[in-house]
């Protein structure tokens, strides 16, 4: 009884470092103002990215730096994206022609031009160990 006891606790260890999750930690660096929230968004395709995020957090802004995170991220490939929401309406502002008018961030130093950063300018990965990004404003 003992031996099918210890075989069915080792099939269980295996089959959970199957799928290793893992603890994602984002800085946000350089906000400017205790104004608003920092809304912090994690997108896992290119389908939803900047549209629909995996995963969110937010927290009142505070001036200097904060810190984030997503725990029991499964491996694959991401982006995130950062707003400095202040004046607390859930979403990036732009002005007339489209340019934002309130900070923002995304993974990788992802920046354009014109228009938004391409998925793959922001995209990292994610392995089976505990991963921190740092995201300036």
């Amino acid at each position: 009884m003992k031996k099918s006891t210890i075989i069915v606790a080792i099939a269980i260890l295996l089959s959970v470092q199957g799928f290793a999750q893992v603890k994602l930690t984002v800085n946000v660096k350089n906000i400017q103002s205790s104004e608003g929230k920092i809304l912090v968004g994690l997108f896992n395709s290119e389908e939803t990215f900047l549209e629909k995020a995996y995963q969110k957090t937010s927290a009142n802004a505070k001036e200097g730096h904060m810190q984030f995170e997503f725990d029991n991220v499964p491996e694959g490939t991401y982006t995130i994206s950062v707003i400095h929401d202040k004046n607390n309406n859930g979403s990036l502002d732009k002005n007339m022609i489209g340019i934002p008018t309130e900070p923002y961030g995304i993974s990788m130093d992802g920046k354009s031009m014109f228009g938004p950063p391409s998925y793959e300018d922001a995209v990292f990965k994610v392995t089976d160990k505990n991963l921190t990004l740092h995201i300036s404003l």
